[in-house]
């Protein structure tokens, strides 16, 4: 199976079903912690909230909420069931994210060719940057529009660029296999993948040619996208997530994980004098978080990218107290935590609910938008 429009526009794209008036989309978001679902439905170009639902992964094998673990297949396959069972699915097809650390991503400077030379050109020039063979991957890429400075400084009758800028990706064709073995055993089958980054990042931005930061504030790692005129620029990311924080605290104050994630939770990074010690724990971890997010914009920039105008964060760290104030004073722009489900329709008294967990759905929001 390719990699079904992993690069398209976010929200911009309109799929094979646009005519019809009424269809449901599933995303599963298969984190390093817990499993979350969204599911929608298309009605006259709405996209609806039928329903959605996180399963934590520490009930399937040997750890605790809040903590990465990798499951046995059979266990993964139970924990899609349930979450299918309890959130009350009705999708058959499902739209499902890559992580980040499985896949291959680059930029490559091209010719400008016509579409049926550069089909050919784009495999063969990909051996030069896939660091496996090209016959043991899934390759997808795009031609990406020009960037916000040069879409400003492009004028009729200018000439003509010489070379294009396109976005590669690659995903080994074993994991792609995997995932369909599992899915199919769960009485799923897999519509499209979509590596994480890109339905990340469709679910956190607006229609807008601003240059932002993203950051995916996951369990296991913090994933940091630059996005630029509306399409993903660059990626990176960091083997150090908010599991990282409650390990700290456990081993700094001698508690369980289980109180030093409440502790995390309930107090993070605000300074007040019954918590200090825990925000004394946390913050050094946080400004990692940030160099690395300050290094990446400087390579960024280095490479001829302009300057940030705001700072998106999304997953479970992003509701972390406190994070915003030192981000604001680390990056100098305002920071926004995203709110995906703001891009959907759903029923009123689900808003309190949804604005509270809604930073930790960005991806699954992102993947069930993927058709809209």
């Amino acid at each position: 199976m390719a990699l079904s429009t992993i690069l398209e526009g976010f929200g911009l794209k309109r799929a094979s079903g646009f005519f019809i008036q009424e269809a449901r989309f599933l995303g599963v978001d298969i984190g390093s912690s817990s499993i979350k679902v969204v599911q929608l439905k298309k009605e006259k170009e709405r996209a609806l909230l039928e329903t959605y639902g996180e399963l934590s992964l520490a009930r399937y094998g040997d750890g605790s909420v809040g903590r990465s673990l990798r499951l046995l297949e059979v266990k993964l396959v139970e924990a899609l069931q349930d979450i299918i069972r309890e959130a009350q699915v009705k999708a058959t097809k499902a739209i499902v994210s890559i992580p980040l650390k499985d896949s291959f991503l680059t930029t490559m400077d091209l010719p400008e060719l016509g579409e049926e030379d550069m089909k050919e050109a784009v495999p063969y020039e990909a051996r030069k940057y896939v660091p496996v063979p090209i016959s043991e991957v899934v390759l997808d890429w795009h031609v990406l529009p020009p960037k916000s400075e040069e879409q400003k400084s492009a004028s009729i009758g200018s000439a003509r660029k010489k070379f294009r800028t396109v976005f590669l990706a690659a995903v080994p064709k074993e994991l792609i296999s995997k995932y369909k073995k599992n899915f199919e055993s769960a009485g799923l089958e897999i519509s499209a993948f979509e590596i994480e980054v890109f339905s990340f990042a469709r679910a956190a931005l607006r229609r807008d040619s601003e240059t932002s930061l993203i950051m995916d504030l996951g369990a296991s790692s913090v994933k940091l996208t630059i996005a630029d005129g509306g399409a993903v620029r660059a990626s990176h990311s960091l083997d150090r997530g908010s599991q990282d924080l409650t390990l700290a605290l456990s081993q700094s104050l001698g508690v369980d994980w289980d109180r030093a994630e409440i502790l995390k939770r309930e107090n993070g990074i605000i300074k007040k004098p019954e918590t200090e010690g825990v925000a004394l724990v946390l913050e050094p971890l946080v400004e990692f978080w940030a160099s690395e997010g300050e290094r990446f914009l400087l390579d960024w920039k280095r490479k001829g990218g302009r300057s940030i105008s705001k700072v998106l964060i999304g997953g479970g760290g992003a509701l972390l107290p406190g994070i915003k104030d030192l981000l604001v004073k680390r990056f100098g722009v305002e920071v926004f935590v995203i709110n995906p489900f703001s891009k959907v329709v759903y029923p009123a008294f689900l808003e309190p609910a949804l604005r509270e967990v809604g930073a930790t759905f960005t991806n699954a929001v992102g993947l069930a938008l993927h058709e809209f």
